[in-house]
């Protein structure tokens, strides 16, 4: 695995516009840089900000773990027309090299983000000094769920399907500046490291993080000083045992999950509550119901998310939008768009809307992240990492209860179960409707180990076959060089 030493320079923050090659180098001009950089706090900052900023790259959560690749694969969009020429037809039949292709980017990407966050980490120890109190336990504790997040979005990627092959050595774990290749481990180590470094931030972030006080606080202060406010963009002591539950239940320990996800849920509900119906229809933004301001993502219960300044143009543009020609569009038929959804009155209904494409025919375009005017309520450049739903979904799969699933298909506007019959079924409906352009159902699947795909985009077409081995893709090629 090719190591990278983190130099950062004092416009590190030019990093969403730079290479990784251009800002990663290793001489010593820019150890000097660097020594500099973490002599004092704000620089620390600086830094965290500049990893914060690479996660937006389009191999992470920029496009590739959110919603281009694995949504696709999840069967959600049409690739079927025009006759064999969309650009990711290939793709979603899981043709072998598209998709060894499709993934070896996000290797890279994320171990690059991990190089730059030990690096933190180390000058979290050496440069302590310079460090507050608070700024050491929120900088130390948020590189700390970063470096564990990202390891574990390669582990899904590049790791076994866990309930049929928990041994099997499938990634690294980079948890220092040392550029040797570190050896492949088995999919039980690589799980307890990253619960490892989630418990370490968890006890970090505990009794200095705001947000366990005053939540996500999305105004500026009147001193201009914003780093312990907008939490909800950073990796927070929420976000932090969300993801533990992610994690737990991942590898089949639904008791530590049910446990994570509950907390969550009494303790940030509060700070982190379910969107209304008049904040998903722009009442609540522009004091009328207003498709230009509707909260698509349903933004207060996100309890991490990215300030994503191009998603409009990088997302929506370049994926859903109907200015698109057909073969570049990620879209379902109007059909798959409206069996999505048991009722009409379902809020989620708004992420879809019906439009004429460059071929003047009328169609449903997925319009999640579609303009909006959201006048100051911090949703129109937002991109959900994770949210406080899925919190629900996992407790009532670990509880095997149905009261968590009420509990959001009432926030949802649809009726509710009062039943656990057919409880599986219904969760993982909610999994299809719920993370449509967050990158979440494919795992889903890959943890269940399910091998019958639903075509979500066609309802009238048969499933889809596929075999346990399409959920681990093989290392890229430069990787395994490195390995010979």
């Amino acid at each position: 695995m090719k190591q990278y030493t983190i130099i950062f320079s004092l416009f590190l923050l030019l990093l969403a516009t730079s290479s990784c090659k251009e800002w990663l180098r290793t001489d010593s001009e820019d150890r000097i840089m660097e020594d500099a950089l973490f002599s004092n706090e704000e620089g620390f900052n600086t830094a965290l900000n500049g990893v914060y900023i690479g996660l937006l790259n389009t191999n992470l959560y920029g496009q590739k773990l959110t919603t281009s690749t694995f949504d696709i694969l999840a069967q959600y969009y049409d690739t079927s027309k025009p006759l064999n020429t969309h650009v990711y037809r290939n793709l979603t039949n899981f043709d072998y090299q598209t998709t060894k292709d499709a993934v070896k980017d996000i290797w890279t990407q994320a171990y690059a983000m991990i190089g730059n966050l030990n690096t933190i980490l180390e000058h979290c120890e050496t440069n302590r000094v310079v460090l507050s109190d608070k700024g050491y336990h929120l900088i130390k504790g948020e590189a700390l769920a970063l470096r564990a997040m990202l390891h574990f979005e390669v582990f899904r990627i590049f790791g076994p399907v866990y309930k049929y092959e928990p041994g099997k050595e499938c990634i690294p774990y980079s948890n220092d500046t040392e550029k040797e290749v570190k050896p492949l481990l088995a999919a039980t180590t690589i799980a307890e490291y990253i619960l490892n470094d989630l418990k370490d931030a968890l006890d970090l972030l505990t009794g200095f993080d705001p947000v366990i006080t005053e939540g996500n606080v999305i105004t500026d202060n009147d001193k201009g000083d914003n780093r312990y406010r907008y939490r909800g963009q950073r990796l927070n002591y929420f976000a932090v045992k969300a993801l533990m539950a992610r994690v737990y239940l991942y590898i089949d320990d639904t008791e530590n999950a049910g446990i994570y996800a509950n907390q969550v849920i009494d303790e940030a509900a509060k700070f982190f509550p379910f969107a209304t119906r008049e904040q998903v229809n722009g009442q609540a933004a522009s004091g009328a119901v207003s498709q230009s301001s509707e909260n698509r993502i349903f933004s207060p219960e996100i309890l991490f998310g990215l300030y994503n300044s191009k998603r409009l143009t990088d997302t929506f543009d370049k994926l859903f939008s109907n200015k698109l020609e057909p073969k570049n569009v990620l879209k379902m038929t109007d059909a798959g768009a409206a069996q999505l959804y048991d009722e009409e009155g379902d809020l989620r209904t708004c992420q879809w809307q019906s439009m004429r494409d460059i071929e003047a025919n009328d169609g449903r375009f997925f319009v999640k992240y579609g303009e909006v005017t959201d006048l100051g309520y911090e949703y129109a450049n937002l991109m959900p990492i994770v949210r406080i739903s899925e919190m629900y979904l996992i407790a009532a799969e670990c509880d095997r209860k149905v009261n968590r699933l009420d509990e959001l298909r009432a926030a949802r506007k649809i009726s509710q179960l009062h039943s656990t019959a057919g409880l599986d079924a219904y969760i993982e409906d909610e999994y299809v409707r719920e993370f449509i352009g967050e990158g979440q159902l494919f795992w889903y699947y890959k943890r269940k180990g399910v091998t019958t795909l639903r075509r979500l985009y066609n309802p009238s077409l048969d499933d889809m076959e596929i075999k346990i081995s399409n959920y681990q893709f093989d290392l890229p090629d430069e990787e395994q060089k490195r390995r010979q």
